[in-house]
């Protein structure tokens, strides 16, 4: 006698009692937007980790605010569908029942797998993401999202995420319900208007607090715009020993706090006696210099550098052509260094700014391209050489670092030769240059300025 098997009916109307339709409906739209919160949260602590010493951190703009949001948003409802359709369909088998639930079960098996494996892969990628964002409170912040942008770069793989999500989903429902249309368009509906709301809702204000910490900003709070130049080098921050702000009026900032020529004096005192000094690595002080700031507010700064401590002095500045945003290059400084001054000298070399912006070199008219390849051909024709610099009249920072960058760029090419000739590693090039060949400027103005020969010692009070 052939045993009797129950055959499954794929038409099988499945009843959902109101209890779980509404209770499973509260119960993932809670669990939907304590998601949400909790997926903002980190990323917003996330950002927190990512401040520098200069007050920048992982800015996003208005557009990517929202972009995240309703990602995360609609991410957060997507899982609690998914939790709604497992609490609704998901019925305890009675154990004297022996009809096979084959179409709940297989409803609420694909929720949990496409649940569970999509948060374990979401949460192992946004783990690292976060890793790598954080600054991890050391003065070498980790610039990964200076490199990598979601939201420009992969907007449209975040879309096709939420989207396939959310067919899948639906997918097991397409075994009971045969004109399945309406409900699929009327949920995505729902999801998109709760998206928008969860989107208002702001626990805590992160965004108040980056903004007032990053007006704390040096740059910004004292409106301080850096000089553009061709060429620039990067400022080591292991020689760094201080750093300074001088703003457009001349006035002088250290530790985020207001200065005289007199507490400087004593900070680079009191910097250059517990100074160590490397073999091969020379410390300097960093100038980071408004570009339209005057030239004798730098003088003043520059004879108490030069005349008090063994410190170089480097100027920072931005590229000519800016890769990344400007934060980067605060964090990350970029820049040229000043040449020692020399009194004797057979090889002068003339780089001239005139009233008309032309630059001259040796009184003739050279492109912009040509100067550095001829700068380093006159320093080669005798080493025993000066780069004497003559500004237009009442030039600004700006003017004097376009020169000092120009010359700086001749220098290394004329140092990558001898380093080719004297079959020297190319690592020592920048960081040993010295070692192969001295970088010898003079100001004109500058030295017919602090000349002690010609003008008193400065009084190192405020004017």
């Amino acid at each position: 006698m052939k045993e009797e098997r129950e055959t499954i009916s794929f038409r099988e109307k499945l009843a959902i009692s109101k209890f779980r339709l509404w209770g499973g409906f509260i119960v993932s739209i809670l669990l939907s937007l304590s998601l949400y919160l909790f997926f903002v949260t980190c990323r917003d602590f996330t950002r927190l980790l990512t401040f520098t010493s200069n007050y920048n951190f992982l800015e996003l703009n208005s557009n990517e605010l929202i972009f995240y949001n309703l990602f995360y948003a609609i991410l957060s409802l997507l899982v609690g569908l998914s939790y709604f359709l497992k609490i609704a369909f998901d019925k305890n088998k009675n154990i004297y029942e022996k009809r096979i639930q084959f179409k709940r079960k297989k409803i609420v098996h694909d929720q949990n797998i496409l649940t569970w494996f999509f948060l374990f892969w979401f949460i192992r990628t946004a783990g690292l993401t976060a890793f790598l964002y954080m600054n991890l409170n050391t003065d070498y912040p980790i610039d990964f999202y200076y490199d990598l942008n979601f939201y420009s770069d992969y907007k449209y793989l975040f879309i096709l995420i939420l989207l396939v999500l959310f067919l899948q989903s639906w997918q097991g429902l397409g075994l009971t319900i045969s004109n399945n249309s309406k409900y699929l368009i009327g949920s995505f509906i729902l999801i998109s208007v709760l998206a928008f709301g969860f989107t208002k809702i702001n626990l805590i204000n992160f965004e108040s607090y980056f903004n007032k910490q990053h007006a704390q900003n040096q740059y910004i709070k004292e409106n301080i715009e850096l000089p553009k130049i061709h060429f620039t080098e990067s400022l080591s921050l292991r020689n760094k020993e201080l750093e300074i702000f001088v703003s457009k009026k001349g006035e002088i900032y250290f530790s985020g706090e207001k200065r005289n020529l007199s507490e400087i004096k004593k900070i680079l005192l009191e910097a250059n006696s517990n100074a160590y000094y490397y073999h091969n690595f020379n410390s300097f002080v960093q100038l980071n210099i408004d570009e339209n700031t005057s030239l004798k507010h730098i003088y003043k700064l520059k004879e108490i550098i030069t005349n008090y401590t063994d410190f170089k002095i480097a100027y920072s500045a931005y590229p000519e052509k800016l890769l990344l945003s400007k934060t980067y290059y605060q964090d990350k400084s970029e820049g040229v260094f000043e040449g020692s001054e020399v009194g004797y000298f057979e090889n002068e070399i003339i780089l001239e700014l005139t009233n008309e912006d032309v630059l001259l070199v040796n009184n003739s008219v050279y492109s912009s391209q040509e100067i550095a390849d001829l700068i380093s051909k006159l320093i080669l024709k005798n080493k025993n050489y000066r780069i004497t610099f003559i500004l237009k009249k009442n030039a600004l920072f700006s003017d004097y670092i376009k020169l000092l960058s120009y010359a700086r760029e001749g220098y290394f090419k004329a140092v990558s030769l001898l380093a080719k000739e004297q079959d020297i590693d190319s690592y020592f090039i920048y960081y040993e240059s010295e070692n192969i060949l001295n970088f010898k400027t003079v100001d004109i103005d500058d030295a017919e300025i602090i000349d002690k020969l010609k003008i008193q010692l400065l009084n190192f009070e405020d004017e």
